[in-house]
């Protein structure tokens, strides 16, 4: 089988239909980066039907299908055909051609075709599966596997023997074949459970049929003996209640006269309460008010007295100011005479000082002038010496430093020309370096395009599987939720049938009789059911129903009179109790009362209840006079609405009798409560354990498809992973190459900048030495000039300095200086007298202005004081009136309020005494209601025990009791006797059959039949384990020889590629050695594969070390081996050669077209070498419109293929 045709429309870059043909031996695909060579591979791969649009560069579907772009619009489909010569019958098809297609929409739909026919994927992926061309991960192979090759881990990189020895189909029967064995031996062991569970209960229900017979005579025979019991204790309980009301009602009687004759009392009490009250209120208003006046009186007294007090304390300070002010008054006058003599003698001092002042300065600036004339004449001296001296250096310099720039300018030149030499050398270098970097920049980019869409990609990947995992999730917890629901429902199902067989909630006789028919014991074949069974009642009537019914419930529907006889004689001779049989032949209903309406009624019962039509006459004769009504007081209305009175009952059980009884309240747990309900259950719940398993089917196929779903993206991701990974080694490769070039340039711009920076230092300083050399000769002659003019400068002005005398004018101004000295120290004295005199002046005044101020405040304090004790004196009277006032209005209220206290402590005697009396009645009211409950109580119990040990009769009240009302249990199925005195001994005879009948314990009795269906399902299960563990054995056997099989088939396809692999390794390398080995030799169906490669003239290394074109030829040493060993029909190699140098090229083109003899080859390149060795050559080009076009090229009629090639 070969490749014919490729055609592709539409399909990413090739939008117009373009149509490869491929004849035998080796195709080669040519065209720039970016042209869409490799698209002709992903169509192969997604022809082929490939899901992981990782493995095909995409993201999704959509991205198959033509983009568009600025002068072409995009396309809606994309659709490739692969036509596949099929003479050899490689593929299980009676066609010579195959033609295999598949269409892309963008809507996400892909379509299949089979020579036109369209197909499911998995049809065409069992067709390749039984080719073999599904499962080759090397029918294409692209730089990814080449690298993975070598990057797998040794137990990863098995699968490529394991593929090539054809095992994988072997794999998966054997986990197939697992896979079944694990269900059988679960199978197996939910049996051998289950078995283990079902025998403990076998040897439980023969023990249990033994005893059921015993058990029912016992209860026959007690239930005899209770029903005399319990009559006597009936009525005796009875008399007992009937006389405590009487005593209790006496007690309520006398309780209610002193309670009203008490509540009088407290009325009385009540009101002389509030008088008293609001008397006491007032009279304490009054005490507030006059003791606020008598507080408010003393405070005016007190303050009276204060201000008296402080009046004469203030004439005193007073008087005692006027005193201290006289002789201060006479102090500052004296004090002001010597104040104005001190300032007359300091004004006097102080022209003085002026007046010598005026001559120091004159002198003084006479001898500066002088001074400075010396100071110049000195200066310009020193400085033209030091000029002198700096000049002498100087010209000493400028000699020494000329000589030594002479020497220096002849090295530079020297060096100059050195500098020039090795410049040129690194410029040479770097130019060199230049397109490498680029090339390695261009093609990290491309690998961070790339790799950064696959990241997208993983990342798209990965949310998908996290929102997958979710659902999941959810979908789990909704099938363990809905399994959950249908097991109860199951379990709730199992247990209503149960009870329903068991006869639950029926009394003796009609439960034996329904047991009977059961279980075979008894054949009437007229016997319909208990009413309870045969009635469809609404839920919200239940209550009602059953309330109207009561014991009714239970009576046994029959065909004929006869069917009743056959069945009443059948309990008499097996002393099943009694029962009640309705014969539908003699059975004549009464007049059905007319079909009620208006507020409040729900209807006629007969009317509301469901049955077959054959059991309406049943229906009519149990409710065809009873109305159901929504509340009590409706009940009522409708019972005064019918001349013949129905019965009524209510939905909530209170039922009203037609003679006027009215029985309600709340419902006790009766023995046939919930049979109607039980019924309902029992007809619905199949149909909500259906509905739950049909949900809960949808549930597990929508989890099937999720975890379908999520296994592809578990796959995709770890297709994403795998590329990224290449992309990174190969990325870390180009790094690394890139910045080994890129050290090297920086290096060499280093050298360059630096030799340019030297060179350009050596001109500069060349040139300067010579300008230097220039300035210094110059500079000489003229400091020759300078020295002797300097020199000429330095004798004038010592001549002149000597001729400058100051000797004289210093005495004169000495003598002056010393003069003024002495007359401002005498004006400084005077000046501190003057200065002492006027601050005593100024502190006599300050005191006796304080002294005067003080002395107006103290009379302006005297005033306002007297005008205040007027004030107060005034008030005072006015509160000793409002006092007295007062008094006249509180003394008679005092004598009302004792009065008032007097008639309420004696009407508070009388309370007492009365509440007293009430205690004592009320203990005694309290006692006889205490009776009247125990009573009731005993009442009660009774009733429950007899419930309990007797079941539902119907209890009346002692013949002419009073207050008699009906029973407590309405249901009437047999009557209580009605016994005076018991027979002697009968309690010992109770006693005895109980303690028979508990020590008998609880049997079923439907033993022999839960015992006989036991016994045949253990056996079944006996036999079903002895299958599975014959199954199970069987699949071991299946299993051993799969891994026979494999193992032999691995091992010697292992061998033939080693050798392979050896051959092909040093015919690739010109010399080296390398083989293949297992890791673990002594279990070979879990050894991973390790490759040793040793390149010629190298030791043994490991792989992560070898060159990148060493790893590259390596694993196309690999892949040739395993394609010679196990050869497809063809192989598509994308851009394999990429790292080969050309020497390693020719050696890797001889090898493929050696190979290309048993396999058709279509190779995706760059190469040259690889090109000369094509048959035919494709060349792919991207047009203007952004879609790429093929030119084809047959090499078989030229001779010149290498120059061509070339060219």
């Amino acid at each position: 089988m070969r490749l014919k045709h490729l055609e592709l429309q539409g399909y990413k870059t090739f939008a117009a239909k373009t149509d490869f043909v491929f004849t035998g031996g080796l195709t080669a695909i040519i065209g720039p980066n970016g042209s869409g060579k490799s698209n002709v591979a992903d169509a192969i791969q997604w022809v082929l039907g490939e899901q992981s649009f990782g493995r095909l560069r995409a993201k999704r579907s959509e991205d198959m299908i033509f983009t568009g772009s600025n002068e072409r619009a995009r396309m809606g489909m994309a659709q490739a055909s692969l036509t596949l010569d099929n003479y050899d019958g490689w593929l299980p098809l009676d066609y010579g051609e195959v033609v295999i297609t598949r269409r892309a929409y963008r809507s996400g739909e892909n379509e299949y075709y089979l020579n036109g026919t369209r197909v499911r994927l998995r049809d065409v992926a069992d067709l390749l599966a039984q080719s073999g061309l599904s499962k080759r991960t090397y029918t294409v192979i692209g730089q990814g596997l080449i690298d993975q090759a070598l990057s797998l881990k040794p137990d990863e990189r098995r699968a490529l023997i394991e593929e090539a020895a054809g095992i994988t189909g072997h794999q998966a029967k054997r986990a197939t074949a697992l896979r079944e064995l694990a269900e059988t031996r679960h199978n197996l062991e939910r049996v051998q459970d289950i078995v283990g569970e079902i025998e403990p209960r076998l040897r439980y229900l023969k023990v249990q049929a033994r005893r059921a017979e015993e058990r029912m005579q016992v209860q026959a025979d007690l239930d005899t003996q209770l029903r005399i019991w319990y009559g006597f204790r009936w009525h005796r309980a009875l008399d007992g209640q009937h006389k405590a009301r009487q005593h209790a009602q006496g007690a309520q009687t006398t309780v209610q006269a002193r309670q009203e004759a008490l509540q009088r009392l407290d009325e009385q009490d009540t009101d002389l309460r509030e008088r008293y009250t609001l008397l006491r209120n007032q009279l304490g208003d009054w005490h507030r008010e006059s003791s606020a006046l008598h507080r408010r009186a003393e405070g005016a007294q007190r303050e009276l007295a204060v201000g008296s007090e402080r009046i004469r304390q203030l004439e005193a300070r007073q008087s005692d100011l006027s005193q201290e002010l006289e002789p201060l008054r006479e102090r500052l006058q004296a004090q002001t005479k010597q104040v104005s003599s001190a300032r007359a003698t300091v004004e006097a001092g102080r022209g003085e000082i002026q007046q010598l002042e005026a001559h120091i300065r004159d002198a003084q600036a006479r001898l500066d002038a002088i001074e400075a004339e010396r100071g110049r004449r000195e200066r310009e001296i020193s400085a033209n010496t030091r000029l002198l001296a700096q000049l002498q250096a100087e010209s000493a310099g400028h000699e020494r430093r000329l000589v030594e720039q002479e020497s220096r300018g002849h090295s530079m030149g020297e060096e100059h020309q050195r500098l020039e030499n090795e410049l040129a050398m690194a410029v040479n270098s770097q130019a060199e370096l230049a397109p490498q970097v680029a090339a390695h920049q261009r093609r990290l980019a491309e690998l961070e395009t790339a790799g950064q869409a696959r990241a997208d990609h993983r990342e798209a990947v990965r949310t998908a599987i996290e929102q997958t995992e979710a659902e999941l999730a959810r979908a789990g917890e909704r099938i363990a939720g809905l399994r959950r629901q249908a097991d109860r429902l199951h379990d709730q199902l199992e247990l209503l049938q149960r009870l329903k067989d068991e006869g639950e909630g029926f009394s003796g006789g009609t439960r034996s009789v329904l047991r009977a028919i059961s279980s075979g014991k008894l054949e009437l074949a007229g016997i319909i059911g208990a009413v309870a069974d045969q009635l469809q009642v609404p839920a919200e009537l239940e209550l009602a129903i059953e309330t109207a019914l009561g014991g009714r419930l239970q009576d046994i529907i029959v065909e004929r009179w006869q069917d009743a006889e056959r069945a009443i004689d059948w309990l008499k001779r097996s002393q099943g109790g009694r029962a009640t049989f309705l014969p539908l032949e003699t059975l004549r209903p009464s007049q059905p009362v007319k079909s009620p309406s208006g507020p409040g009624i729900v209807g006629l019962a007969s009317d509301l209840v469901g049955s077959e039509p054959r059991l309406r006459p049943v229906v009519e004769y149990l409710l065809g006079r009873v109305v159901v009504t929504e509340d009590l007081p409706t009940a009522r209305r409708v019972l005064d609405s019918y001349r013949q009175r129905p019965t009524v009952v209510t939905l909530d059980g209170d039922i009203v009798r037609p003679g006027g009884s009215v029985s309600g309240g709340s419902q006790s747990a009766r023995r046939d409560q919930g049979v109607l309900a039980r019924e309902r259950a029992l007809r619905e719940l199949p149909e909500q354990i259906d509905a739950a398993r049909g949900t809960l089917t949808d549930e597990e196929k929508a989890r099937d498809g999720l975890r379908l779903r999520l296994q592809e993206q578990r796959g995709s991701l770890a297709d994403v992973d795998r590329e990224l990974a290449a992309l990174a080694r190969e990325q870390q490769a180009e790094s690394a190459a890139m910045a080994g070039l890129q050290g090297r340039g920086s290096a060499l711009e280093q050298q360059i900048e630096q030799r340019q920076r030297r060179l350009d230092a050596a001109v500069r300083e060349q040139s300067n030495l010579a300008e230097a050399a220039e300035k210094g000769r110059h500079r000489l002659a003229a400091l020759a000039g300078e020295m002797e003019r300097v020199q000429s400068s330095i004798a004038a002005s010592q001549a002149e300095l000597d001729g400058l005398g100051t000797q004289e004018l210093t005495a004169e101004l000495m003598e002056r200086r010393t003069a003024a000295s002495v007359v401002a120290a005498r004006f400084a004295s005077h000046e501190t007298i003057l200065q002492n005199q006027q601050r005593t002046l100024n502190q006599l005044e300050q005191e006796i202005a304080d002294k005067e101020a003080r002395l107006a405040a103290l009379a302006q304090e005297r005033a306002d004081l007297v005008t205040r004790i007027d004030d107060l004196r005034s008030q005072d009277r006015e509160l000793l009136a409002e006092i007295g006032r007062f008094g006249q209005l509180i003394e008679p209220a005092e004598q009302e309020l004792a009065t008032l206290e007097a008639e309420r402590q004696a009407l508070i005697t009388e309370m007492t005494e009365h509440r007293r009396q009430l205690q004592l009645e009320e203990q005694d009211n309290h006692t006889q209601a205490l009776a009247l409950q125990r009573a009731e109580d005993d009442v009660e119990h009774l009733r429950h025990e007899i419930e309990h040990d007797v079941g539902l009769v119907e209890l009346e009240a002692e013949e002419g009791a009073p207050d008699q009302s009906p029973s407590p249990l309405h249901p009437v199925i047999e009557r209580l006797p009605v016994v005076e005195m018991l027979p002697d001994g009968i309690e010992d005879d109770v006693r005895r059959l109980r303690g028979q009948y508990s020590r008998l314990g609880s049997v079923n009795p439907n033993a022999p039949e839960e015992y006989a269906l036991a016994q045949e399902r253990f056996e079944f299960l006996t036999n079903q384990s002895e299958d599975l563990t014959n199954a199970a054995t069987t699949l071991e056997k299946v299993i051993e020889e799969l891994d026979e099989v494999m193992q032999r088939e691995f091992m010697v396809t292992f061998r033939a590629v080693a050798r392979e692999f050896r051959d092909q390794f040093t015919r690739l390398f010109g010399g080296g050695t390398a083989q293949l080995k297992l890791t673990e030799p002594d279990d070979a169906m879990q050894s991973g594969i390790d490759i040793i490669a040793r390149p010629p003239g190298k030791r043994v290394q490991a792989l992560p070390l070898l060159s990148g074109g060493e790893r590259s030829l390596t694993a196309a040493a690999l892949i040739l081996s395993i394609l010679k060993v196990s050869p497809p029909p063809f192989c598509i190699l994308d851009e394999v050669d990429a790292a080969l140098d050309e020497a390693n090229v020719d050696r890797f083109r001889a090898a493929l077209r050696e190979a290309a003899g048993e396999t058709q080859f279509i190779v995706i390149t760059h190469n040259r070498g690889t090109i000369e060795a094509a048959d035919t050559i494709y060349g792919i080009s991207m047009g203007s419109d952004s879609t790429s076009q093929a030119l084809s090229l047959h090499l078989e009629d030229f001779d010149g293929r290498r120059e061509l090639v070339a060219d």
